[in-house]
């Protein structure tokens, strides 16, 4: 009997051209197992779009998740659905990875959720004594064990300034 493999759509054959891909990582979900990065340049010219990333080219690398805004150099395809990574060449670490290796532990703070949207997949929290929205992404509640959370939720999160301004980087396991 022959056996066939399966071939996973990252796995690019030989024939298929790959274009150099500048770019950051625009958002990535460990729980779907992929993401997509925005290019900021590449070398084919009639290239368009995000670039998907799949988590089995980050495990290829090395690497479990990419943090948002994250520089990657890598090598894509063009599938009939759009880009796709094949090949990562280059990529920042994961902040969170990083400040583990150097037994840094990250300061906590409580919040109150304001709001959260499931079918969006974000919402906001608030600082005590601050009426400044921190967006917090469906993918750091998930990591924490929050399917569910209702507004009013007091959750300790740690928070970090991004491109687009304070998020929710990481949420403390629910107990």
């Amino acid at each position: 009997m022959t056996k066939i493999a399966a071939r996973t759509e990252s796995e690019a054959p030989a024939s298929e051209p790959a274009a150099r891909v500048i770019g950051r990582v625009k958002w990535f979900d460990s729980a779907k197992g992929y993401g997509f990065i925005v290019a900021e340049s590449c070398s084919d010219s009639d290239f368009t779009g995000d670039v998907l990333l799949h988590i089995s080219c980050l495990r290829e690398y090395g690497e479990h998740y990419a943090d948002e805004g994250a520089k990657i150099v890598c090598d894509a395809v063009r599938k009939a659905r759009g880009w796709q990574t094949v090949h990562i060449i280059e990529m920042e670490r994961p902040r969170a990875v990083v400040a583990q290796e150097k037994g840094l532990r990250p300061d906590y703070e409580t919040v109150t959720l304001k709001w959260f949207n499931r079918a969006r997949g974000y919402g906001f929290v608030l600082r005590d004594g601050q009426d400044v929205d921190v967006f917090v992404h469906a993918v750091a509640l998930r990591k924490a064990g929050y399917e569910e959370i209702e507004p009013g939720t007091r959750i300790e999160v740690i928070i970090e300034a991004g491109a687009k301004g304070e998020h929710v980087s990481s949420v403390k396991a629910r107990r």
